[in-house]
């Protein structure tokens, strides 16, 4: 989406009712499942390993959800910057425990905070700022100076620095702030060299950075999900906590990514729908 209509898709955020907005967004996700072959084989590649029971019928209506899921983050997306602080607090229903559930699994120590292109994690990133948390992001950089400039006065507001992503992970190994919370999402390895682990009974590689982190900044590992309910608002779900026992890096960084891999895989089985990968996920092992 070139510059233009990325100012044009927060302007209309800002001024269209909702009910038109919910409409437009379906068109959106009606048009790529239609027409976006590559993406749709993607997400029906995905679908046939986490539902494998499952007619042909049955999966197109699960991939049809799936880019209806995507349609709606991309609404929510774009309001974001015409909606009040209260207003985002109010589409998390359990926003208020948000510190109390952290500071549960985390037990008051330094915590990493894994996500997962899974439910809304732009949100996510918003709803931390606004719980009072500084938070750093690893990201990929944009080619428009002018949406990157978009991408900056939102993670300004809610107090999220991005890093990108050749060298995020150096820079937040080198520092992080005192009190001040990674937050990467860890299911998609963009080097080629990630930890091969199972994922719904099959080989796939996960990124190790967040594990790398965690090891070295001695930080507790806490997954965490923004999940969309059917009433259209949204549910913090926090996993267990990962701090393996071993003590040499090798073998620490293979089991914290295999625990995050074990938990994100029963998220997803709850709802395949919400897992936002439009590629074949399994294919970055041969």
């Amino acid at each position: 989406m070139t510059a233009f209509w990325y100012t044009v898709a927060f302007r209309m955020a800002a001024v269209l009712p909702v009910w038109l907005k919910r409409v437009i967004a379906g068109l959106i996700a009606w048009g790529y499942f239609a027409f976006n072959v590559t993406q749709r084989r993607g997400v029906f590649a995905n679908l046939r390993i986490m539902r494998p029971e499952m007619s042909h019928r049955q999966l197109s209506r699960l991939a049809l959800r799936t880019f209806a899921q995507a349609g709606m983050n991309l609404l929510d997306f774009f309001g974001i910057p015409s909606t009040s602080d209260a207003r985002i607090e109010s589409m998390i229903v359990n926003f208020a425990d948000m510190r109390a559930l952290l500071n549960e699994r985390s037990d008051g120590r330094p915590f990493c905070l894994v996500a997962a292109h899974y439910g809304h994690w732009e949100l996510a990133g918003a709803m931390l700022g606004l719980g009072g948390y500084r938070t750093h992001a690893i990201a990929l950089s944009q080619s428009s100076r002018v949406v990157e400039r978009l991408y900056e006065s939102l993670r300004m507001r809610f107090g999220m620095t991005a890093h990108d992503v050749r060298f995020g992970l150096r820079d937040l190994l080198r520092h992080l702030p005192e009190g001040e919370v990674p937050a990467i999402v860890s299911d998609r390895d963009y080097t080629g060299s990630g930890e091969e682990v199972e994922f719904f009974g099959k080989p796939v590689l996960f990124p190790r950075g967040a594990a790398l982190l965690s090891f070295r900044r001695k930080l507790v590992g806490i997954p965490g999900f923004l999940v969309r309910r059917p009433d259209g608002r949204f549910l913090l779900v926090f996993g267990r906590p990962i701090n393996p026992e071993a003590s040499d890096e090798r073998s620490w960084v293979r089991a914290f990514v295999m625990d995050f891999a074990q938990q994100y895989e029963a998220i997803v089985d709850q709802d395949p729908t919400q897992f936002l990968n439009f590629f074949d996920f399994w294919s970055t092992v041969a």
